[in-house]
Parts: structure tokens; C-alpha cells; sequence
């Protein structure tokens, strides 16, 4: 009798280890690294994982071969709208996670060593993982659908194109062509995507007096083309100076326009220093504005 139970206790502690050692996978294990460099893999029982490196921070779910001790995260990539597989191999005596690059092989790179920190899941990253199956169900969705659109989109750019390209000669050939209002009217035809093409090209080639009756005739709310306009070599200081008061209003609907002005070579200094000067503009237009005063003041001093 006491034989059976000193053989049954046996079986007892080879089960518990032999349950131990199938769940060494699991837990938390990290890269010594700060910032950037640091990684850290959280592998919970229930089959999902989470991964952060760098400055990503994924979870998928997992799958772990025990002849090849390899452990293979599977994750869904919205701009894709497909799943990328990342595989890193389990070493049961240093218990460690290293992480194996497909152009790697079998190699092994102390770098990039995961060590086990501690089998505690964070409670609020178990609780991410139970509203992770509807969540990924929505972005799958939306991937998807995103994903559609674009291939719709594609299909009919390669429709148009011949009117497309009708278009982009007619320009080149009489640019006094774009005051009509096929090429900037409100809804979005071929003429208008060559307009655009052609306004950020250096390759075409606008008289002033046409970008001028432009910017006094299209609608107010037409902001991308006054942007575009901006951004034009032709114009010149006096033009430039012209307009500015009017800039500023179309510039709350389009900081693009106040930005291509600082920009511009031909805008006069005064224009660049105000837009340098004011606190109500965004960053992207007064920065630029003050990297032009800065390099003026440097070329005075050179002088």
C-alpha cells in the first residue's frame, strides 16, 4: 500500500513539472534596452499575446511549437488588411525569447535576447485581450473596406486616364485653359486632377495674369487650388503683397496657403517676418517663416 502511494505521489510531481515546464512560454520577458530599443512580450494562456517595440504596440494571437521551440505571433496589419506572422525561438535552459529574423536563419543574436521577468499579465492587459476578438472583428472590417475603396478608386483613375492625360496637353498647350471652370468646378472630374498635377509641376508653365484671375474668381471655399497657387514661382513680390490680407482669411481654411507663402522666394520680408511674429498661426507656417528670417540675417552678416 505504502508502495502505491509512494508511486501515485511520483506521478503527482512528474504531471505538476511536466504542466510547469509546458507553461514556461508564458508570462512576461523584456530586452535590456531603454527607449527605442526596448521590447517586451507579454504571452498570456488564453492564446493571444502582446508586443511592444519600439514605438508599436500590437496584440495577436500565438501559437507555439514544442519541437522547434518556436513561438509565432500572429497580427493583423490594417494598411494592409492582411496578417503578418513574427516568430522568436524559446530557449528552455537561459528561459529566454530570441527573436528570429527571417534573413537570420537559426542564428542567434544576444541582442536581441527576451529574459523572463515575471508570469503577472498586467490585469488591464488581460482585460484588453477579452475585447480583443470584437475589436479585431471591426478592424478587419474597416481594413477591408478601406482596402476596396482604394482598389475601386485605382480601377477608375486607369478609366479616366486618357481624358486624364487630354487634359495635362491641353494645359501645357494653353494655359489660359484652367480659368474654365471644368478644371476647378466642385466635383472632381479628370480636368481637375490634371489642374493639380500640372500646378505641382515644375514642367508647366503659368502667366501670372492667369494665376491672379484665379485667385479673384475661384469660390472662397476652393482652398486646395489657392494653396497650390501660392506655391507657384510666377508670382511676383508685388503680387504677393497683394493678396496677403485676403491670404490670412483663406489660411483658416487652409494653413497650406499661408505656409506656401512664407516659403515663396519672391515674398516680401516684411510679409515673412509678420507670419514669423504671430501666435495665432499654426506651427508649420510660422516656422518656416522664422528659418527664412534666420537665413536672411545670416546672409547680412556674410556680407
Amino acid at each position: 500500500m505504502r508502495f502505491l502511494i509512494f508511486i501515485t505521489s511520483l506521478c503527482l510531481i512528474g504531471s505538476s513539472y511536466a504542466e510547469e515546464e509546458a507553461k514556461r512560454h508564458l508570462g512576461v520577458f523584456s530586452k535590456d534596452a531603454d527607449g527605442f530599443k526596448s521590447v517586451t512580450l507579454m504571452i498570456h494562456e488564453d492564446g493571444l499575446a502582446y508586443l511592444h517595440a519600439s514605438v508599436s504596440d500590437l496584440i495577436g494571437k500565438w501559437s507555439f511549437d514544442e519541437p522547434s521551440s518556436k513561438l509565432s505571433l500572429k497580427i493583423f496589419d490594417p494598411p494592409t488588411a492582411e496578417y503578418q506572422t513574427m516568430d522568436f525561438r524559446f530557449d528552455k535552459k537561459s528561459h529566454t525569447f530570441c527573436i528570429i529574423k527571417p534573413d537570420d536563419g537559426d542564428k542567434k543574436d544576444q541582442s536581441d535576447e527576451l529574459h523572463f521577468i515575471s508570469d503577472e499579465i498586467p490585469k488591464q492587459l488581460i482585460e484588453a485581450f477579452k475585447a480583443y476578438p470584437e475589436q479585431l472583428k471591426k478592424v478587419e472590417a474597416q481594413a477591408v473596406a478601406a482596402r476596396d475603396w482604394k482598389t475601386r478608386c485605382k480601377q477608375e483613375l486607369e478609366q479616366e486616364r486618357p481624358e486624364y492625360e487630354r487634359s495635362l496637353a491641353k494645359i501645357k498647350a494653353n494655359p489660359r485653359s484652367v480659368l474654365s471652370k471644368q478644371f476647378w468646378g466642385p466635383i472632381v472630374t479628370p480636368a481637375m486632377r490634371a489642374f493639380q498635377a500640372s500646378l505641382h509641376s515644375k514642367d508647366y508653365n503659368f502667366p501670372e495674369e492667369v494665376l491672379v484671375e484665379l485667385l479673384e474668381q475661384l469660390p472662397d471655399d476652393n482652398h486646395w487650388i489657392r494653396a497650390l497657387i501660392f506655391s507657384r514661382r510666377e508670382l511676383t513680390a508685388d503680387t504677393l503683397k497683394k493678396f496677403y490680407p485676403k491670404a490670412l482669411e483663406w489660411g483658416d481654411l487652409n494653413d497650406d496657403v499661408l505656409a506656401n507663402i512664407a516659403k515663396h522666394p519672391n515674398t516680401p520680408i516684411e510679409i515673412v517676418r509678420d507670419l514669423a511674429g504671430r501666435d495665432d498661426l499654426a506651427v508649420r507656417v510660422t516656422d518656416p517663416a522664422r528659418r527664412r528670417l534666420e537665413e536672411t540675417e545670416r546672409e547680412k552678416t556674410n556680407k
